[in-house]
């Protein structure tokens, strides 16, 4: 399993090696989505194979993000107990070693090692004393520090990070390759999100039409790969998002339009991306080629995704997540391996939450514990069944949340437990419905619109819809196992989004 940090769909567009090694020799699922697209709650799902509003990581931040994950039943624990080393390498949820451990009172987690990992080398978020040697972070690309199975830390200053984690995925697939045993490697690049250390070409900060200043910040990438996509890339690819008519929309993407200087900014944005994405792809290549040097490749599931998406100047926001809208919320996924044929692509939704089941189904284990998620291994191998299910979005806190209402919607009594998120909502093959905390509504056709720019929400001839929307939404909002995994009433299917 190989993740990346913050990478849109169209991203796979600079990594070439990816596409044509695992996408090439596998299939490509064309709507993988995040359906609470932030780093934390994403990764949450992803381990667990349940939806946000179940394992409660709302937020990169205490009280919601690492030491609020319950980690105590995930694919980790699931495959280790069925005889598999567990590997993680790379960054884990924001916060690891800086905050306390999941059910700890205090303290920091430098030396914790979640349930069900053989092999500990995830990248520490903060916690050691500045001016310590190993003082490295997450998003330092030149000074990260990892975790020697939780009894020690491994630095490593003045070394690439992406470059880091590509040499030791070769040795520990060199390594595993020696023993009998099944394995099970999660690498997690912390590209293409921002990180240290600030660079002489980095765009400055801009100031926006309405007063205020934007500010881009951008990864850090080595010398060999800059300028690569200079040629190649002229405009970010929210430059020429336009709304015509933005009275549509509600309070939250109520935001001023890009400027030309913003505009400029957003493209050295998409380019050091691009770059550091470039090095990405050279470390996903090394990996391959160690598989198939070592004799594995054959035998082995390769999968390659985002934690979420990301806004490069789309609705009007110049960087950014967290949101149910289209660039946010799709991720690129690529899926190699046996049984799976090659150069196909699939339309069925895959969503984090799936990712557990369907490596539990490869590696022929039951979860002892409920998901939300099914496994998507069959539609891999076999082909679409159809879009039969919707997903569900969910946005945490914000300033403003659901005071009077529960996780259901029921009114709130006293002692109640409040729904805390800001958005909720519903995209279906054709569709995204959106309810606003606020009380506003939006629906958006993307298969017509799918820049969505039309907010439909108010439309009377759309008014049956959004109401088989808002029903639909109240089952799912706080679904649990199979109830997540309801079909669609009729009048909400339709031909999925190509």
């Amino acid at each position: 399993m190989i993740m990346t940090d913050d990478m849109r769909d169209d991203d796979l567009r600079f990594m070439p090696l990816t596409r044509r090694l695992v996408g090439g020799a596998g299939v490509r699922f064309r709507n993988s989505f995040s359906p609470y697209p932030l780093c934390c709650p994403a990764r949450a799902s992803v381990l667990t194979g349940r939806y946000t509003h179940n394992h409660r990581v709302l937020d990169v931040e205490p009280p919601w993000g690492f030491p609020s994950f319950d980690d105590r039943s995930t694919i980790a624990t699931w495959l280790n107990r069925a005889g598999y080393a567990t590997v993680y390498l790379g960054k884990y949820l924001n916060g690891y070693g800086k905050w306390p451990a999941p059910r700890s009172s205090g303290g920091r987690s430098l030396h914790y090692v979640p349930p069900g990992w053989s092999d500990w080398r995830a990248s520490f978020d903060g916690g050691f004393r500045r001016g310590s040697r190993y003082d490295g972070g997450t998003y330092r690309y030149f000074d990260t520090t990892l975790s020697a199975d939780g009894r020690g830390f491994t630095p490593y200053p003045g070394r690439y990070q992406s470059r880091v984690y590509g040499d030791l995925s070769e040795r520990i697939i060199r390594s595993r390759a020696r023993s009998d045993r099944p394995f099970f490697l999660y690498v997690s690049y912390s590209a293409p999100h921002h990180g240290l250390p600030d660079e002489p070409d980095d765009p400055r900060p801009v100031r926006r039409v309405d007063g205020q200043v934007s500010r881009f910040p951008t990864p850090a990438r080595p010398d060999g790969v800059k300028g690569r996509f200079d040629a190649r890339v002229r405009e970010a690819p929210g430059a020429s998002w336009s709304d015509p008519d933005f009275s549509d929309k509600p309070g939250y993407l109520r935001k001023p339009p890009l400027n030309r200087a913003e505009k400029r900014a957003l493209l050295e944005v998409t380019r050091q991306r691009a770059e550091a994405l470039a090095v990405v792809d050279q470390q996903v290549g090394r990996t391959i080629r160690a598989l198939r040097v070592s004799g594995e490749l054959g035998r082995t599931l390769v999968v390659f995704t985002s934690d979420n998406g990301f806004f490069l100047g789309e609705q009007r926001i110049r960087e950014g997540k967290v949101l149910p809208h289209e660039p946010s919320l799709r991720t690129p996924l690529l899926v190699r391996g046996p049984g799976i044929p090659r150069g196909e692509v699939r339309r069925d939704p895959f969503m984090s939450v799936d990712f557990a089941p369907t490596i539990a189904a490869a590696a022929r284990v039951t979860p002892p514990t409920w998901t939300d998620g099914v496994s998507m291994l069959g539609v891999a191998r076999h082909g679409d069944s159809g879009w039969q299910r919707g997903v569900l979005t969910e946005t945490g806190p914000r300033g403003t949340v659901r005071r009077s209402t529960d996780w259901s919607g029921e009114p709130l009594t006293d002692g109640g437990d409040r729904d805390l998120r800001y958005l909720i909502g519903l995209r279906t093959s054709r569709y995204l419905y959106v309810d606003v905390a606020t009380g506003s509504k939006e629906l958006y056709d993307v298969v017509a619109d799918p820049r969505e720019y039309v907010n439909l929400a108010r439309d009377p001839s759309y008014a049956g819809l959004m109401a088989s929307f808002a029903e639909q939404l109240k089952g799912l909002r706080s679904c649990r196992g199979a109830a997540c995994r309801t079909p669609l009433p009729d009048e909400l299917s339709a031909p999925p989004a190509s």
